[in-house]
């Protein structure tokens, strides 16, 4: 067990745009139904996003704001208005839709001229912290730690508690392209790391979806989803490095529909090309671009895999919720040209 299955690399060929400006998002969301109140005038020119805002800032900027709900303690969000899946959807749409007629493609992601010999070179661990009831163990002293502190946080704000309490461990490492990845435990096989490359993209965006497939291999591969204790020879589904999942877990579903006969080795039927490389990549891409897409409306095998996470009300949702922290969260850590 601790494959590390769940790896994202930034040579995996997304195309997220540049940035992500939500702060000017709201103050074009007049038109719709769900209404948001902010101090930015509609004729202000979005920018490039470039480096992040001072990690060390202090939690008065967690304060939401007038257009945000508090969705935990010390977390906002932009206000998810909307009570069933259908209306998540359509709430969900309208919010993404406003985002690009400011920013374009959603998905859009920087690439790095990276040499070949150090992508390969294992990820050199700096620091490890665990993770009790959800709250990461550290109490910063000095800058590095509160750089560090303030990555965990990002992915504490983003992703619901109830959602990662599998996660006992936060690590720290260096690597030339491994932007983060998960990994099973090699003792206790239903608790897991979340660990972050120190070196970070260079738009808040692309490290909010950098940190939603992370998830989407934690929401696939958790002890609810797979038997991390079964063996392979009474596996009745597929075995896994992780385990073997259970008849209806998602990552299995996702096995029938679209594995399980033929694995395709045509880019047109993956997300992204990193998606190709293994099935815990094509799901984790896939529900990104769920997350952060509108529901693709073609018939290719790239659109029905973003399609198959609308057949689970619960994802839906899980998308909504993690729209609206990740509005917030970019709103109050992107920093202006």
């Amino acid at each position: 067990m601790g494959h590390k299955s769940a790896q994202w690399k930034k040579t995996n060929g997304w195309t997220k745009l540049a940035c992500l400006l939500l702060l000017l998002v709201a103050a074009a969301l007049s038109g719709c139904s769900f209404e948001v109140e902010t101090s930015f005038s509609s004729d202000q020119t979005p920018k490039a996003v470039t480096e992040t805002a001072n990690p060390a800032a202090d939690k008065e900027r967690a304060v939401c704001e007038a257009y945000e709900e508090e969705a935990e303690p010390g977390v906002c969000s932009y206000i998810v208005d909307c009570d069933d899946a259908d209306e998540c959807e359509a709430w969900a749409e309208r919010m993404i839709e406003e985002m690009e007629q400011w920013l374009g493609d959603l998905t859009y992601s920087e690439g790095w001229d990276v040499d070949e010999l150090d992508s390969q070179k294992e990820a050199e661990v700096l620091a490890s912290y665990e993770v009790e009831d959800n709250e990461l163990d550290l109490m910063p002293s000095d800058e590095d730690e509160e750089y560090y502190a303030w990555l965990w946080e990002r992915f504490a704000w983003i992703i619901p508690s109830d959602r990662r309490q599998m996660v006992t461990t936060f690590e720290l490492y260096d690597h030339a392209d491994l932007l983060a990845y998960v990994i099973q435990d090699d003792e206790d096989y239903e608790n897991w790391t979340y660990a972050a490359n120190q070196i970070q993209s260079t738009y808040e965006t692309e490290r909010v979806m950098t940190d939603i497939h992370e998830f989407g291999h934690l929401l696939s591969l958790n002890a609810e989803q797979v038997d991390p204790y079964a063996d392979e020879d009474e596996c009745d589904t597929y075995m896994l490095d992780e385990g073997c999942p259970y008849p209806d877990s998602y990552i299995y579903q996702f096995y029938k529909q679209f594995w399980k006969k033929a694995v395709s080795e045509d880019e047109e039927d993956y997300v992204t090309d990193y998606a190709m490389t293994s099935i815990y990549e094509d799901f984790a891409e896939s529900w990104s671009y769920f997350v952060m897409t509108v529901r693709p409306e073609g018939d290719s095998l790239a659109d029905r895999k973003v399609r198959f996470f609308y057949d689970y009300e619960e994802l839906v949702l899980l998308k909504a919720s993690i729209l609206g922290r990740a509005a917030s969260w970019i709103d109050r850590n992107a920093e202006w040209e």
